[in-house]
C-alpha cells in the first residue's frame, strides 16, 4: 500500500460530513486546510489535494504534513509556502458553440 493509498483509506466514507472549506495561512510558515476530501499527491515542494470546492494545490519549500484528519476532512501542512491555486472541473469543460459563434470567430 503506498502512502496515498494509505492516507485516503476510508475516506469516501467520512466525506459525507465535511461540508466547509476554510484556509489560515500563518506567516507563509504554515497552512491549516478543512474541507479536503483527499490527497492527490504531495512532496516536500508541492501538495495536490481535492476539496469540496475542487482541486487545490499548495507550493512552496520543505513542505511536510503535520497532522491529517480524515474524519473532519482537515490539513496543516508546515513549510515555506509560495502558491496557493485551485482548479475548478467547470473550467475544463468545453461550452458548446451555436453556428453564429462558429462563423464569426
Amino acid at each position: 500500500m503506498n502512502q496515498n493509498d494509505f492516507l485516503n483509506k476510508n475516506l469516501k466514507e467520512t466525506n459525507n460530513n465535511i461540508k466547509n472549506h476554510h484556509m489560515m495561512v500563518r506567516e507563509r510558515k504554515s497552512i491549516e486546510i478543512t474541507g479536503v476530501k483527499r490527497i492527490e499527491s504531495l512532496n516536500c515542494e508541492e501538495f495536490v489535494l481535492e476539496t469540496i470546492l475542487g482541486y487545490m494545490t499548495i507550493s512552496g519549500q520543505d513542505l511536510e504534513m503535520i497532522n491529517f484528519s480524515v474524519e473532519k476532512g482537515e490539513i496543516l501542512i508546515a513549510g515555506y509556502v509560495t502558491k496557493i491555486e485551485y482548479y475548478d472541473h467547470q473550467d475544463t469543460v468545453a461550452t458548446p458553440k451555436g453556428f453564429f459563434s462558429k462563423l464569426f470567430k
